[in-house]
């Protein structure tokens, strides 16, 4: 329903003022960080998550496939091993994400071969195996050069729910190896997709090949996916293949430790369910569905530029002033409307926001799922409040105003409707009926008595015919002595006046002569 002082400018602007109130209060939360924390754990559940991409293959070096192999750390004829395996079925790119900073011994079974070089003749012969390194971490000697490049395995700085969203396209500090200062993710893009034009980066975007990156503080938010793509372990490369060795060719593979105390392991914005391999038959719960492992976070970016599925990010201004503009939305809202249709209202907008947001989340879109809507609350909640402190208060004038005159329940009929200025300062025509009552004879009987008595016989006089016009929705316009001047039909219309004061005069014939009995 709408209300009635639509045109009342004052209100509005109390109205609006509330609700831009709340907005600055909650674009100074906003601004001030203190619930970054809240709003980036709000914002992970956005995302879009889709389902993995099934030209990317993981082969994972698993808790199992380390108890089999009964050597810590792998030596790396074992990882030899895997790259030969891999390099016979063809594979577009190896991203092999395991750091290989480290020379092994001989291998203990014999004839105690050299386990080093036939590492590094695996991966020159291969071609197309992209090592991972640090600042701090480097593969060893010629690893490097046998290599077909060599990329960092950085991911980007945990948000403030400690979750890591991105990856920095532009590594601030790298190996020596890196010589295309790159993740190593894009070096296997690269190869598996014959790009060679170097990485572009200009402001929110960076060009790679045929693709447009948008960035976020440097960095490329990762499209998290749910789930696992087709996965084979070492053990099963050494028990005999892959169960599914066409998973392997043609496409992208990702070889990565798989074991929870390599220390590889992260938060990110997407849970998903883990299988049994995700932690040692001794340790079932060993991580939350919240975190994963790096080298499958390293596939999920793959994935987001390979697909072009990239992930948005409001801009923080574009939440302020989606906080200010929503305020005000409201405030108007809930000054137009009723108060129960305005508590409506603001849900149902509620509602739709963030309808809106899940939606734009499908198509990468990540929008503000805690400011908008606090401020949306809060501005309701600001101007009902003023709305509810500005309404008593025209009631109470009301009432001080006609409570010595008219019938309460008028009273509150009155200052439920209006305010005091439309009741003083508005007029119109109306047809009235006005009732004259007074004592007759009224001045010989008054000579006749002491003063005290007349006094006395006025008040009950007085008492007693007031109380009827009010019972009969009168309204006292004035006492003259012994006289009384009563209006039926104003201030509030009565479509029955007449038959009002005319019955309103019949009772008080009857209650006259109780009264004149009573008194005598």
């Amino acid at each position: 329903m709408v209300r009635e002082r639509v045109g009342d400018w004052r209100s509005a602007l109390r109205s609006v003022l509330a609700g831009l109130a709340a907005g600055v209060l909650v674009a100074a939360v906003a601004q001030s960080a203190i619930l970054n924390g809240v709003f980036s754990a709000a914002q992970d559940k956005l995302f879009p998550a889709p389902a993995p991409d099934p030209q990317i293959t993981l082969v994972a070096l698993d808790q199992k496939s380390a108890d089999n192999l009964d050597h810590y750390p792998i030596l790396n004829s074992y990882h030899a091993f895997v790259i030969n395996y891999l390099a016979s079925l063809h594979p577009k790119v190896i991203l092999f994400d395991i750091s290989l900073s480290k020379l092994t011994v001989n291998d203990p079974e014999p004839p105690h071969e050299e386990t080093n070089q036939a590492l590094i003749n695996a991966i020159r012969a291969a071609g197309n195996v992209v090592l991972v390194c640090t600042s701090d971490d480097a593969p060893f000697g010629l690893l490097g050069p046998a290599a077909a490049a060599v990329g960092d395995r950085g991911l980007g700085n945990p948000d403030p729910a400690n979750a890591v969203r991105g990856v920095a396209l532009r590594p601030k500090s790298t190996c020596d190896a890196n010589e295309s200062q790159e993740p190593a993710f894009i070096q296997a893009l690269r190869i598996s997709q014959g790009i060679s034009d170097p990485l572009q980066t200009q402001g929110d975007q960076a060009t790679f090949g045929p693709h447009q990156i948008p960035l976020v503080d440097d960095q490329m938010l990762i499209n998290f996916t749910t789930g696992s793509s087709p996965t084979c372990t070492y053990d099963q490369i050494f028990q005999g293949g892959c169960p599914h060795p066409d998973s392997i060719t043609n496409h992208i593979v990702v070889v990565g430790s798989k074991i929870i105390d390599a220390g590889d392991v992260y938060s990110q914005p997407v849970a998903f369910r883990h299988d049994s391999s995700f932690c040692p038959a001794s340790r079932p719960t060993c991580m939350l569905d919240s975190e994963n492992y790096g080298y499958r976070i390293m596939a999920d970016a793959m994935s987001t530029v390979l697909l072009d599925r990239y992930v948005r990010e409001q801009p923080h201004n574009s939440v302020l002033l989606s906080v200010l503009a929503l305020s005000l939305l409201t405030a108007l809202v809930v000054y137009i409307l009723s108060f129960r249709a305005a508590v409506l209202a603001t849900l149902a907008m509620l509602g739709v926001y963030y309808l809106g947001i899940f939606f734009l989340s499908r198509l990468g879109y990540l929008e503000d799922p805690l400011y908008a809507p606090v401020a949306i609350v809060l501005s309701a909640g600001f101007s009902l409040g003023a709305r509810y402190v500005l309404v008593e208060r025209e009631r109470r004038k009301v009432e001080r105003i006609f409570g010595h005159y008219v019938d309460p329940r008028i009273v509150r009929q009155l200052a439920a409707a209006h305010s005091v200025e439309q009741i003083v300062s508005k007029g119109e025509r109306r047809d009235l009926t006005l009732l004259f009552v007074d004592i007759r004879g009224f001045t010989s009987m008054s000579e006749a008595m002491a003063a005290e008595d007349v006094l006395l016989v006025i008040q009950h006089y007085l008492d007693e015919m007031s109380s009827l016009i009010l019972k009969w929705d009168g309204t006292i316009d004035k006492y003259v002595g012994d006289e009384i001047m009563a209006l039926f039909g104003a201030p509030v219309d009565m479509p029955d006046a007449p038959l009002s004061a005319v019955q309103c005069a019949v009772e008080m014939q009857v209650a006259l002569k109780e009264f004149n009995r009573t008194r005598l």
